[in-house]
Order: C-alpha cells, then sequence, then structure tokens
C-alpha cells in the first residue's frame, strides 16, 4: 500500500510504525499518519467514504469481520489498510509544520507554503500538475530556491493526554525576552553556533524584513518542565497563550482553506493552574496538562495500542445466546432507541406488537420464539446467557476453545486443530505439561485501538473499558488512551489479518500451584512485586492491578521466550516472525488458566512456511525444550544477569533477563519484555532448585 500514493509500506507497519498519530519519516519529508476515517478525495463514488479508510462503506474490498471481536470492540467490522491497487491510500499531512532551510536558516510555515500554487506545482514531465503537496516533495526554500530543500525541525511538544504540536518557536523567543507584543510579525531563523551540538549552541532569532536583529536566544531550556508553566505572568504560560486548545493533527486540517490542524481543548484547563502556596503533589498533577519538549524521533513520542485477538469457531462459543444474534440484537435496538429518543424503551413489546405481527422470522431466519428468548436471554442477569467483552474473558474463550476437541468449523472458518496427550512430553525432567494442541490454520486479528504519548498503557484490560466505570487515576490513564477515529461515530477499526499456524502448551495446574507456594520462589518474586507495586502506587493505582500477577505467570513467560528463541533455530522462523500469548489466570480463579501458545504472527510468506505445527510433536518438541532450557542456564552476561537482585528494565520488573538470554523483539512479546526471569525458570545459582523445569 501507499502513503498519499507516493510511500511504499507494508500492512503490518500501518498498525504500528506508521499508524494513524504516528511521525512517519521519509527523504526530506517527515509525515503524520491520518485517522482512517478523514475524508479522501480521490474516492467520489460514497457518501461515507470518509468511514472505511477512503473506501465505499457498502462495498469494503478489505473488510474484515470477527463476531466475537466485533461484540467486544462494539464496532460494525475491522477494516484492513488499503491496498496497492485501491484507489484509496493511507493519508498523511506534514508534521511538523516548520521547515528550516539549511543554507539561510529562515524558518518556513508549511501552511503558507502549500498556499502559492505558482511557486509549488510540478509541472515537468507530468500529464497533470500537482502541487507539492500532492506528490509529498520537499520543498525548495523561497529564499534560496535553487536546490536547497527544506528540511523538517527536529523539536515538538506532545502532552500526556495526546495531543501533540511543532514547538512554538516564535512564543518561546518572544515571550522568554519580554517581548509578548512582537509575536507573529517578524522572520524567525534557527542557526546552530559552535562546534557542539548542545542545545546551548542552538539559537533562535527573529528579524524584521528589512534584515534588523529583534531578539535571540538559545534553546538550552526547553526540555525543562517549567518552561510552559508560568503562574505569574499569562503571556509566559504557553496553555493560556494557546487558550487552552491543542492539536491533533491526526483529524486533519479544520478545513481545506484553514492554515491549522484540528484542536481540541485541553480538560479541566485553568490559569493559573495552581496556586504559590500548592504542595508538590498538586503542582506535579497540574504540570502534567502542559505539554513537553520532545525530540522528533523520539521513542516516547507514540505507543501503539494493538490487541491480538484469535478468530474462533462459532460452534467453541459456551453463551446460551449466538454471538451473531448478539451483534444483530444490539445494532436493531441502538438504532431503535434512537429513533424512539428513549432509553428505556420496551424492545420485546416493540416486537410482539409490530415486527412479528405478520413475520414469523426475523434476522438471518431466527424464528419468533428464538428470537424473543434469546432477547429476554440477553436483557437478563444470568451469566452464561452474557457475551464475554472483557480481555480476561476474551483469553479465556480462546482457552477453552483451543482444549476443545471435534469442533464443527464451518467452511470459512480458519481453524483447525490435533489435541496431543501431555504424558508424551517431558519437560526439564518434569512431567508438567496436561496436554499439546497442534493449530494447524489459525487465524489472527491485530486490531488498533490506539495510543498513548509519553508513556506507554499501563494496563491492557484499559482497552475495553469504558469512562463510566472507572474512577480516580485510573480514569485518567483510561483518558490517555488516542481513539484513532477522527468521527466517534465511525463504527470501525483499523485491523490486519494473519492465517498461519501454532503451538499450545497447557501445564499442569495443580503442579504450577503447588510450586508457587515454595518460600524461596516467593521471595524471589517478590522483589518483581513489589518493583511493580511501587510504580503504580507512583500513579496512584489499586493494588488489586497486580492480581493478574504470579510466579507462574513469569516463569511460563520467560520459558515461553526462552521456546520462541530455539523454535526460530529449528524450524526457520525468524523470532520477530513468532508471537506469543500468555493464558495464566490467579490462583483465586474458579477457571484456571496456565498456557502459552506461539503461533506466527507476520503477514507475509515467512507467516506461511508450515514448519511450526510439525515442532510440536513430542518427537520434536522434547529436544527443543531440552536446548531452551541448556542455553538458558548460562547467559553471555552472567553472573550479573543471573545475580540480578533488586529488578531492571522498565518498572524494574525483570530479574535475570536480558537481550543475551530472553528479550524478544517487542511486537512478539505481549507483555513489552516485563515480567521476566530466568531464575524462575532454570533456578539461580544461590538456590538452584527454585526453577520450575529444575
Amino acid at each position: 500500500m501507499g502513503i498519499g500514493k507516493g510511500q511504499d509500506i507494508r500492512t503490518s507497519q500501518a498498525l504500528y510504525t506508521y499508524a494513524p498519530g504516528s511521525i512517519a519519516d521519509f527523504p526530506g519529508l517527515s509525515l503524520m499518519i491520518l485517522s482512517h476515517d478523514v475524508p479522501q478525495d480521490n474516492n467520489p463514488s460514497a457518501k461515507d467514504r470518509a468511514k472505511v479508510w477512503g473506501e465505499d462503506k457498502d462495498k469494503v474490498p478489505n473488510k474484515l469481520e470477527d463476531v466475537r471481536l466485533q461484540l467486544a470492540f462494539d464496532v460494525d467490522f475491522f477494516i484492513s489498510p488499503p491496498k496497492n491497487d485501491s484507489i484509496a491510500c493511507v493519508q498523511a499531512i506534514r508534521f511538523p509544520a516548520i521547515q528550516r532551510c539549511d543554507k539561510c536558516s529562515r524558518l518556513w510555515d508549511t501552511f503558507m507554503l502549500e498556499k502559492d500554487h505558482n511557486l509549488y506545482t510540478d509541472r515537468s514531465e507530468k500529464k497533470v500538475a500537482l502541487t507539492y503537496d500532492e506528490t509529498f516533495s520537499a520543498y525548495k526554500c523561497p529564499n534560496c530556491k535553487k536546490d536547497n530543500l527544506l528540511k523538517p525541525v527536529r523539536f515538538v511538544i506532545a502532552t500526556e493526554d495526546g495531543h501533540i504540536d511543532d514547538f512554538p518557536f516564535d512564543w518561546y523567543l518572544h515571550s522568554q525576552r519580554g517581548k509578548p507584543e512582537e509575536i507573529g510579525k517578524h522572520n524567525l531563523f534557527l542557526y546552530y553556533t559552535g562546534a557542539s551540538a548542545s542545545l546551548k549552541d542552538i539559537k533562535i532569532q527573529s528579524k524584521t524584513k528589512d534584515g534588523k536583529n529583534v531578539c535571540t536566544i538559545s534553546l538550552e531550556r526547553i526540555f525543562e518542565n517549567e518552561t510552559f508553566v508560568n503562574i505569574k505572568d499569562e503571556t509566559k504560560d504557553y496553555l493560556k497563550y494557546v487558550n487552552g486548545r491543542m492539536p491533533k493533527p491526526w483529524h486533519g486540517k479544520r478545513n481545506n482553506n484553514n492554515d491549522e490542524f484540528k484542536s481540541e481543548l485541553i480538560d479541566d484547563f485553568i490559569w493559573p493552574p495552581f496556586s504559590e502556596s500548592a504542595d508538590d503533589e498538586e503542582k506535579k498533577n497540574s504540570i502534567k496538562k502542559y505539554p513537553r519538549t520532545l525530540q522528533r524521533g523520539a521513542g516516547n513520542l507514540y505507543f501503539p495500542i494493538v490487541y491480538k485477538g484469535i478468530s474462533l469457531p462459532r460452534s467453541s462459543s459456551k453463551s446460551d445466546v449466538p454471538e451473531e444474534f448478539t451483534y444483530t440484537y444490539n445494532k436493531f435496538k441502538n438504532q431503535l432507541i434512537e429513533i424512539m429518543n428513549d432509553d428505556e424503551y420496551d424492545i420485546v413489546n416493540h416486537l410482539e406488537t409490530k415486527i412479528f405481527k405478520n413475520e414469523e422470522s426475523l434476522w438471518k431466519g431466527y424464528s419468533k420464539n428464538q428470537t424473543l428468548n434469546y432477547i429476554k436471554l440477553t436483557n437478563s442477569k444470568k451469566e452464561d446467557s452474557l457475551i464475554k467483552f472483557t480481555i480476561n474473558q476474551l483469553r479465556e474463550q480462546e482457552y477453552n476453545c483451543f482444549l476443545k476437541d471435534n469442533l464443527k468449523i464451518d467452511k470459512n472458518e480458519w481453524y483447525d486443530s490435533k489435541i496431543l496427550n501431555g504424558n508424551e512430553y517431558t519437560f526439564g525432567n518434569k512431567k508438567i505439561v496436561q496436554k499439546v494442541v497442534l493449530l494447524n490454520k489459525l487465524r489472527e486479528l491485530k486490531i488498533f485501538k490506539g495510543f498513548t504519548r509519553i508513556k506507554p498503557l499501563m494496563f491492557e484490560d484499559l482497552i475495553l473499558e469504558s469512562k463510566e466505570g472507572l474512577t480516580g487515576r485510573k480514569k485518567q490513564e483510561f483518558a490517555r488512551i488516542q481513539d484513532p477515529r477522527s468521527d466517534l461515530k465511525t463504527n470501525t477499526l483499523p485491523a490486519s489479518e494473519v492465517k498461519g499456524e501454532g503451538i499450545f502448551i497447557e501445564f499442569n495446574s495443580k503442579e504450577l500451584l503447588e510450586w508457587e507456594k515454595n518460600p524461596k520462589v516467593k521471595e524471589r518474586f517478590n522483589i518483581i512485586l513489589k518493583n511493580f507495586n511501587n510504580y503504580n502506587h507512583a500513579f496512584g493505582i489499586e493494588e488489586e492491578d497486580s492480581s493478574f500477577l504470579s510466579p507462574r505467570y513469569v516463569a511460563i513467560h520467560t520459558f515461553c521466550h526462552l521456546l520462541i528463541n530455539e523454535l526460530s533455530i529449528e524450524c526457520g522462523y525468524g523470532s520477530s516472525s513468532l508471537s506469543e500469548i500468555i493464558y495464566c489466570s490467579s490462583s483465586k480463579s474458579k477457571n484456571q488458566m496456565n498456557g502459552i501458545l506461539i503461533y506466527t504472527s507476520t503477514s507475509d510468506s515467512e507467516g506461511t512456511l508450515g514448519g511450526l505445527v510439525e515442532k510440536g510433536s513430542s518427537l520434536f518438541l522434547n529436544s527443543i525444550v531440552e536446548k531452551a532450557l541448556s542455553k538458558a542456564k548460562w547467559c553471555s552476561s552472567d553472573p550479573l544477569c543471573i545475580d540480578e537482585k533488586n529488578g531492571k528494565g522498565f518498572m524494574g520488573v525483570n530479574l535475570a533477563s536480558c537481550h543475551s538470554c530472553s528479550l524478544l523483539s517487542e511486537t512478539s512479546c505481549c507483555n513489552m519484555n516485563k515480567f521476566l526471569d530466568r531464575g524462575l525458570v532454570i533456578g539461580t545459582l544461590d538456590n538452584p532448585g527454585i526453577g520450575l523445569f529444575k
């Protein structure tokens, strides 16, 4: 597919590297990827073209459907990025809008340059003249003209709430120099002085049109938190200067004739943000709303939130109400309530007295009695009749499906499994495998829920939560999730489809629960748990959120990483082409889950080599696990790695784990390479007996 019909990217990149809201760097260009529902002018065929990545909503060639996941995410369907032969494309807009000429050092505003069609139109060897913005060519400096191309500046500003904008050079210079009345009146120049590239040697200068200097300042303080905050002088407070509004450029421009991005009000903004007598905690919370300076390519500028869901056969559902019926009924109910303008409207009575007066079937052939019975079950409190929506419940559905034999598979369902007895497997001289499931056919949907800035999302379960059901700091964390849609009425989400294969291993829950009672195991695990809770407390998040975390989780998660590394050698896949899902419930859960899924996760030819399932038989897997555990006994970074006692990595929740032994690419790991420790797998130098597989 292409970005703006000019730059080719892979499908998987459209949900990670080049997903909506991200900054894409190309030679001479820096672009912000737009939301998938921003209208595309190259498709005049349908009024709803804005809703589905520029395609006709009624004839979407790249529609992806999975009723279970559609219900969970409350969408009509999912939409994959447009193909190369599509009339649509992945849209982008130039960002940052400030460009600099290396020769004259002048700063130019892209919005201003786009208006000069005579200067920025390419007519050479083209049947139809196209502007530079349409071809995504680098602009030439209007002063120097010849071959001096403008380059995007390297600094931007962003907030924890997702807003992002150009660094305000004009405001920063004149407000800091006490000349706010000069903002917007002069030409700006960015000079790199001195032999070093330090911020102190980078200066911004404003000059009048006849070249006279107005004022100059270095950029040495632009990364300080107080740069944008001032409780005494409103001209030096940035949010006061912009009236509490900041842009979200991935929503596009306000309109075709406007020279600014779409923007939104900062929630609960007041000036001054705090009083002089405020304590440190109040100041800290108030400053969070303010932007901070970041490098354009900084790693913390964009954290995509992608949920990986497995498509299950319809026959695997335990619900008394079919998922297809619930999906259709929800759509009908929402439309009817909207028409009647009554949240308490009696749906059942409406169906009995009006819909079924002459009709005896409705909605894909469901009879009158079936329909009314299903609706009553759906509206009841009976647990088995409800469709599950939480992350943990979705994972439980997948876990139970893998262990079901003799499932009825429809022709259009990509699923095929073979269950093997765990007694055939010995991992580390232990019979701790309950079952191994060879998944010859497996369909995965990668669903792009949104993204965060500055910090990654703390908890995956927030993906399917609603604002109404949250309180306190967790509600604030949920608010940081940036929806990929520019219009919340859009009932689709970006996604990609991967059809491949996988191996599912179910461990003996009794053995694992008995192992984690070992005091030495608890002592080592408590280092990870303490660091995790300390990090949570720093953000005011309750301790019960760590209920999913246990010695079992850390052990089987680390084991899964070790196994993926070994499988990549044995079956020919690169480790980045394999992904994991960890199924591990809390010890108090009624339905115990202790298992791992390793599957192919790339949509190209490497994801369909067919060598993974073959290695799942006991003939191969026993020896592969033995090799993986043998290699885990010694890391090239030992003894430093295995002797770690304080925790390391993000949040300090890893112990004996590093890139030399058990870390994977972050797209392969389901938890961003967190909660890993070889010590709980093969033991430590001091306590060799605490390893699960020892």
